[in-house]
């Protein structure tokens, strides 16, 4: 007999308004200071929403910043270091702010002259401003939660594992795993689903993924 949770999954949904901030950089000095002033929207923004709009391919310079600094700069290697860091493995996004601070940081300290644009190759800093929204679905089996799967958006799956890692603090869980975990009692699964790298898949490949690995289970 299947495991019925006691409580649903919900499936909720996230769409974000990018804003300027009115802030800029023409040179790598300017972006570390820009990025040391930053909040968590403006972090959040420059390295996550390529992932909704690159959903059918993988962006060679997964953030922002190691776009930039590749592509205007000229900062090959600076640029691989800054897109390797993986944000799994910060619990909070003030650590992954961190990390690339101090890989700029390093690399300024050995190379004292760097690449200055013009005003139309400038870094404009850009925030994210988040709507967060109930889609009316809900799951109570592994077979209801698959079934909306197949059908839910990827601002959803976007929301319930991208996003839920920085509201959990956790460099292991999201809403699915730990959903499936505590409520349908299958860690196994759980685990399965939290070790998927989403950084080497498309988003709607990894959605793909997680339907295959929780069909396995039904």
């Amino acid at each position: 007999m299947e495991n019925r949770a006691n409580y649903p999954f919900k499936f909720y949904t996230r769409l974000t308004l990018p804003q300027l901030t009115g802030a800029y950089a023409l040179n790598l000095k300017e972006l570390l200071g820009g990025i040391k002033k930053s909040d968590d929207p403006i972090i959040y923004y420059h390295t996550h929403h390529y992932l909704i709009q690159h959903r059918y391919h993988i962006p060679s310079s997964p953030n922002d910043f190691a776009y930039w600094i590749t592509e205007r700069l000229g900062e090959d290697l600076l640029g691989e270091e800054i897109s390797s860091l993986d944000f799994f493995n910060c619990k909070t996004l003030d650590e992954y702010k961190d990390e690339i601070i101090d890989k700029i940081t390093a690399f300024m300290s050995k190379n004292k002259k760097t690449k200055n644009v013009e005003m139309g190759g400038r870094f404009n800093f850009m925030r994210a401003i988040a709507f967060v929204m109930n889609t009316g679905k809900e799951a109570y089996t592994l077979n209801g939660f698959v079934d909306i799967l197949r059908h839910i958006t990827v601002f959803s799956i976007y929301y319930h594992f991208f996003e839920s890692h920085v509201r959990l603090r956790s460099t292991e869980l999201n809403d699915f795993s730990l959903w499936i975990k505590d409520e349908i009692k299958l860690p196994e699964l759980a685990d399965k689903i939290a070790n998927l790298d989403p950084y080497t898949l498309t988003i709607e490949k990894f959605k793909e993924d997680i339907i295959k690995l929780t069909e396995n289970y039904i």
